[in-house]
């Protein structure tokens, strides 16, 4: 692996580590798509599409194979899994009956609103995710601390169309954890070993306060 699929593998690693069993989790597409494969058998995860109950993605589309998720890639149910049309897997999602949901964003701000969906030249249509922010009430980012050019992804303000205002309630990078206050803003509280506070600040476009008690990732 690269080092940047490596950083994304331990973002999903750290993620599957927040869930219990029972829980019900609904999983974007990039870096949330892989925390499926970390999960407990116990904890089930919902894809807009239709599923309730899948684990392991397998990836790449294959049209011989009948289980996808939301990004197309091929899964494999787990035992006691169900299958149904899409609009009650948004009913599921507008009532509330989703605990969870993991995202990937292009730009998210101190105050949790969350970009996800366009950005220039490349507007592909919304999907569910406005569905996802407004119907979960746990929204938890994942995503690389910067853009492939250097640029924080983290900002005090998202220059890009919102997906919705005020939001996000966590956000997981490979340097850090944040939780977010849509009033308050950010709260560091944890680091990656090796990675200093000072290194943080540097590489994120937003302020933020530290926790007394940070801890390691």
């Amino acid at each position: 692996m690269t080092e940047r699929e490596m950083n994304r593998d331990f973002i999903a690693r750290k993620i599957a580590t927040y869930f219990s069993d029972g829980d019900v989790v609904n999983l974007g597409v990039g870096i949330p798509m892989q925390v499926a494969n970390y999960l407990s058998k116990d904890v089930a995860v919902q894809t807009e599409n239709g599923i309730l109950g899948y684990g392991k993605v397998i990836g790449g589309n294959e049209p011989e194979e009948p289980y996808f998720n939301a990004a197309g890639n091929t899964v494999e149910l787990v035992i006691g899994a169900s299958c149904f049309g899409m609009c009650t897997s948004f009913g599921m999602i507008r009532r509330g009956r989703i605990k969870h949901t993991v995202l990937g964003c292009f730009e998210v701000s101190q105050y949790g609103d969350l970009a996800n969906w366009a950005r220039p030249g490349s507007y592909p249509g919304m999907g569910g995710a406005m569905d996802l922010v407004s119907g979960i009430k746990n929204v938890i980012v994942a995503t690389d601390h910067c853009t492939k050019d250097g640029e924080p992804k983290i900002v005090k303000e998202c220059s890009l169309p919102l997906t919705g205002v005020g939001v996000v309630k966590s956000i997981v990078t490979e340097l850090a954890v944040f939780t977010v206050d849509k009033e308050k803003g950010l709260m560091l509280r944890e680091r990656r070993d090796g990675v200093s506070v000072s290194e943080i600040r540097a590489r994120t476009g937003a302020d933020f306060e530290v926790d007394p008690n940070i801890k390691i990732m």
